[in-house]
This record gives C-alpha cells, structure tokens and sequence, in this order.
C-alpha cells in the first residue's frame, strides 16, 4: 500500500461536499448547546456538552448524539487545517448566514477561477483531516 496513493479529487471533493452540506443540518439536531464556537482566527471549539439528556424517546437521543459525535469529528478536521483553508470553507459550508459563492470570492478579493482552485484544495487537505484520510478516494 502506498502512503500517498492518487487521488481522484472529483469523487473525494464530492464527498467532502455532502459531509458538509449537512453541518447546518447537525448543528440544529444537536442543539445551540453543542454547536462549535469559531474564534476570530477561525479556530474551531466545541462548547462543554454536559451528556445527560432527558427522558425522550431513543430515537431522537441517538440522533442528537450522532450529531454532536460527527460536529466533534468535523470541528478535529478543521483544525487541523490552515487559517486560510478554514475560513473559505466556514463561509462556504459553516456560517450561519448562507452566502452565495460570488459574495464568498468577493469578500476574499478573489477571481472566480481562483476561488474554485481555493476551494478545492481546501476541500482536499479537509478530506486528508478528516479522521486521517477516511474521506479520499484512491484511483
């Protein structure tokens, strides 16, 4: 097995994009409680989760506990990246406010074409993060 075998960027970018797709989604389900706290320099901190819960039914106590065990995953990957990397992706994926790409490649005083190349690349050192590579896809 090889340590750094060829990545096919296509489908591990995908990938990436579905995962975060959902952390809005994981936030809510949650709770505010659990949600990750971002500092200035875009440094990820889960809040103290106290793990009692109440008397509801398992199925949404399983939920929220899967949620929370997913934002603790994608909070460790995230830090694990560069300032630079970890901003483009909160505005893309994380900020509450959902913004559109052409205000995300604007606000950085970026081309277009510079963004997407931007992007990609910090969706890819996100799937190398993300639980030691768990994300890629190998060719």
């Amino acid at each position: 097995m090889l340590l750094f075998p060829e990545i096919d960027r296509k489908k591990t970018k995908k990938k990436v994009d579905n995962l975060l797709k959902t952390y809005r989604s994981l936030v809510r389900i949650a709770g505010e409680k659990c949600s990750p706290k971002v500092t200035t320099a875009y440094t990820f901190e889960m809040k103290n989760i106290d793990k009692e819960f109440s008397r509801k039914p398992d199925k949404v106590v399983d939920r929220k506990y899967l949620a929370e065990v997913e934002l603790e995953k994608i909070t460790d990957a995230m830090n694990q990246l560069d300032a630079y990397d970890r901003q483009l992706l909160y505005d893309k994926f994380m900020d509450r406010n959902f913004t559109t790409n052409i205000a995300i490649y604007m606000k950085h005083h970026m081309s277009e074409s510079k963004f997407y190349r931007e992007l990609d690349n910090a969706m890819i050192h996100f799937a190398e993060s993300y639980e030691s590579g768990k994300l890629l896809i190998e060719k």
